[in-house]
């Protein structure tokens, strides 16, 4: 559904910089959070949640750096073990701070 209405609000420094402030907690985008609180719907913030997706991203840039060396001839096996253990953690991580939220 397009995005084309506009809705503006007046709101002393401090309500903006809360609202950022939850909105950043969420991973939302500020518009993002005040509909969703604005329409009753429930916004839920995982603690920890940052530093598991700064790991994936971390192991995803790593397994593309190999998969590129790869592409190029530059190595021709890979030890994929290490790779195995983060993802299982991340999953169990995952399933942990999921398991707090609900």
């Amino acid at each position: 559904m397009a995005k084309n209405q506009f809705i503006r609000a007046r709101v002393a420094g401090w309500e903006k910089d809360c609202i950022r402030r939850k909105a950043d907690a969420a991973h939302m985008t500020e518009s993002e959070f005040v509909r969703r609180a604005a329409m009753d719907r429930e916004v839920t913030v995982i603690e920890g949640m940052n530093e598991l997706l700064r790991e994936l991203r971390y192991q995803g840039n790593n397994l593309n750096q190999l998969t590129v060396m790869a592409r190029q001839g530059r190595i021709t096996q890979v030890n994929y073990e290490p790779f195995t253990e983060v993802y299982r953690n991340a999953w169990q991580t995952l399933n942990s701070l999921l398991s707090h939220a609900v």
